[in-house]
């Protein structure tokens, strides 16, 4: 299934899925680090940095040294960075109605909140 979303998503916006997991975060937070990138997207630090870097090379995220701690960079998304952003959600959106159209509003919501619960439990992992 991830490999088809890989697919969908590389075809409509040239970015797979984790790829623009990441993005999204930063078009999100703007000016977090890559430890906080981490933190949020629990993806492993050398496969982010590559992720990251990818991004930059794409000019779809810009880095700039942190004010306060000049180890750190911030991260930030560029104008196209957020355009691109845009059009992938609006792409998922279609997605996933169109996944989700066999089911009623009940088993939508109860299925959302399934996915909530265990979206929670793997954060809280990650942080131990």
């Amino acid at each position: 299934m991830i490999s088809r979303a890989n697919a969908s998503y590389r075809a409509a916006v040239g970015l797979d899925v984790r790829s623009l997991r990441v993005l999204r975060v930063i078009c999100h937070a703007e000016g977090i680090t890559a430890t906080e990138l981490k933190e949020q997207t629990l993806i492993e630090k050398t496969l982010l940095s590559k992720l990251v870097a990818d991004l930059i090379e794409r000019k779809l995220v810009r880095r700039s040294i942190h004010p306060d701690d000049a180890r750190h960079f911030q991260l930030w998304s560029t104008a196209a960075g957020k355009r691109l952003r845009t059009t992938a959600d609006q792409f998922g959106q279609s997605l996933e109605t169109e996944m989700l159209s066999m089911l009623s509003a009940d088993e939508r919501s109860e299925l959302n909140r399934i996915v909530d619960k265990l979206v929670d439990v793997f954060r809280r992992s990650g942080k131990e």
